[in-house]
């Protein structure tokens, strides 16, 4: 995840940030590490909207090709999905090492609950993958991650289309909530599975559901922020074109 907008509190800095997005100009380099570090964010954020792009396709495909059934969906789209969220562990690494300005706390939250989704419920309990959250969890989280690294990879280049940044800062209002309803009904689905498999696991897994309390506001209205100085920037950007 390539570093986002930093917006400061000025009125100013708000309009700068919500115009960022759309000036075009090659980046520009102080050394070899900034050089190797834009490369390798390019390079991180391409791979990832090929990899969720392709989880995306292959689910919505599955599903509308076997007329709206979710039973089998998981069959094409499973082994793209773990590989792409196992590869999700780098933006944790990459938030801690300071190679992007991502909150690490709400960095490390998400991606830890999508591992227990992945690993921890769908892959033990693979019975609750033929269950229809399955299937909205993974066009939520896809359809997302395809916005954001899209989003990403043109804010690095310095060229961000007015469509992707309005995706960017108002898709989430749907699919963050779509997503986490479907995570909460899988772990609720698995749970008679747990308890017959490890009592210690089953009441893990409740807990895991109980932390979605506190949780969803936390990363919610950090989003929430985002968005709001995204639209303060973008009016103050509007007044200032109108009295040029």
């Amino acid at each position: 995840m390539p570093a986002s907008v930093v917006y400061p509190k000025s009125h100013e800095g708000l309009a700068a940030a919500a115009s960022a997005g759309r000036r075009s100009g090659p980046p520009q380099f102080s050394s070899a590490n900034q050089l190797i570090l834009f490369f390798y964010l390019l390079g991180y954020n391409n791979v990832s909207f090929m990899g969720w792009f392709w989880v995306f396709y292959t689910t919505l495909y599955c599903y509308l090709s076997a007329g709206f059934k979710y039973d089998n969906v998981h069959d094409l789209s499973w082994q793209g999905l773990t590989i792409i969220q196992s590869a999700a562990l780098l933006e944790v690494v990459n938030s801690w090492c300071g190679f992007v300005r991502a909150p690490k706390l709400t960095t490390t939250m998400q991606v830890a609950s999508r591992f227990m989704l992945v690993w921890g419920i769908c892959y033990l309990f693979p019975e609750v993958k033929t269950h229809w959250a399955f299937v909205s969890m993974v066009l939520a989280w896809s359809l997302a991650e395809c916005v954001r690294y899209a989003y990403y990879g043109t804010n690095l280049i310095g060229s961000v289309p007015a469509g992707l940044t309005w995706a960017r800062y108002n898709a989430f209002l749907i699919l963050y909530p779509l997503g986490v309803a479907s995570e909460l009904i899988l772990i609720y689905q698995a749970l008679p599975y747990a308890k017959e498999w490890n009592i210690a696991y089953y009441y893990f897994m409740i807990a895991t559901a109980l932390f979605y309390i506190p949780g969803f506001p936390i990363l919610f209205t950090h989003m929430l922020s985002q968005r709001r100085k995204y639209l303060e920037g973008s009016y103050l950007v509007a007044e200032k074109k109108k009295y040029k």
